[in-house]
């Protein structure tokens, strides 16, 4: 030993903002009271219309601000944050979080141990209930889709136990930057929902590992962006659709028809069920998802075809080691949720 202390790996923390000033303070100054206060902290605005940018600039000149033209989704933004950012190591967190002492060091020490592994979640606390998991982790579903472990369950040591998973949460996520633009990035025509599912998906494909990593911990205000109800208007409307671009593009041919025929048969009868309860705007939200799903085909293909090519795991694999779930258990889950 030399006394000389180890490098230290510089990181860089991408959080999108769209009309949520409330959130940015509290976010923030976790962020600078935690050991992330000498990282670069990048902001990403959405052309927010609450005086977001006007905030930071005043409040947080220690802050890189980079403000953009228009409202581009969490994907895309995300996106142009990697961009912009100096860091080995990307982290995406929600604006809607506040981060706790070692969050950053455990996520950090799990990537730096481990080459294969691609992308490392934190665990995710409610904020207003820090006792229920919001996020252990994530497992990808069948029909394209991604569900949290835990969520509203009562935190246990259980929970406390890292692992591999299908997929994290993309409120609290690091990746290594050169690798995220190598294998593409977030789906810019995602906007929002489910495009951490399918970045997770592609890097499995790939052949890196997704884990999660209790010893990070995060609190998060759940729904602060988007709304809490289950049928939300941006729910239903980019759930549905992204879900059904993952089936298209992450999979192998053979194993499209039944996700893709399930997810064509459960959605029908969603949308009669919209349509039943005199919800007319969510039964046009359902159709105008496909609609939009339809059109997005012939670039979903293109991006299907860099997928498979460079793709080295087999679908097999991935439901064999249950980082895809079978239709029992996303059933059993759904029904676990619905008696909450």
């Amino acid at each position: 030993m030399n006394g000389c202390p180890p490098k230290r790996v510089r990181t860089s923390i991408v959080v999108v903002n769209y009309n949520g000033k409330s959130f940015l303070k509290n976010c923030i100054d976790s962020l600078t009271a935690s050991e992330a206060s000498q990282e670069e902290i990048i902001i990403v605005d959405n052309a927010s219309i609450d005086e977001s940018c006007a905030y930071i600039r005043k409040e947080f000149p220690h802050v890189k601000l980079l403000a953009l033209d228009k409202n581009y989704g969490f994907a895309e933004a995300n996106n142009r944050g990697v961009q912009s950012a100096s860091g080995e190591y990307v982290i995406f967190l929600n604006n809607d979080t506040a981060v706790t002492p070692g969050w950053l060091t455990g996520l950090v020490n799990v990537m730096e141990a481990d080459r294969e592994i691609g992308v490392a979640g934190s665990k995710i606390l409610l904020m207003h209930e820090p006792g229920k998991i919001n996020s252990a982790g994530g497992a990808i579903t069948f029909s394209g889709g991604g569900y949290d472990i835990g969520f509203m369950d009562n935190d246990s040591e259980r929970y406390n136990i890292p692992g591999v998973r299908g997929c994290v949460c993309g409120a609290a996520m690091m990746v290594r930057r050169d690798e995220f633009l190598d294998f593409g990035g977030f789906d810019g025509n995602y906007f929002m929902y489910f495009e951490d599912v399918d970045l997770c998906w592609r890097y499995w494909l790939f052949g890196k590992k997704v884990v999660y990593v209790p010893a990070s911990v995060v609190y998060h205000k759940f729904g602060g962006t988007s709304g809490k109800i289950r049928h939300a208007p941006l729910r239903v409307f980019y759930g549905t659709r992204n879900a059904l671009l993952n089936i298209i593009k992450n999979y192998e041919a053979r194993s499209i028809p039944f996700p893709l025929f399930f997810s064509f048969l459960h959605h029908l009868l969603k949308t009669l069920y919209f349509l039943l309860r005199l919800e007319g705007n969510l039964s046009m939200l359902m159709i105008k998802a496909y609609i939009s799903f339809f059109r997005l085909i012939p670039e979903a293909n293109t991006r299907r075809k860099e997928i498979q090519r460079r793709r080295k795991v087999s679908d097999e694999y991935l439901f064999d080691n249950s980082l895809i779930v079978s239709f029992a258990v996303v059933f059993k889950e759904f029904r676990r949720l619905f008696r909450i």
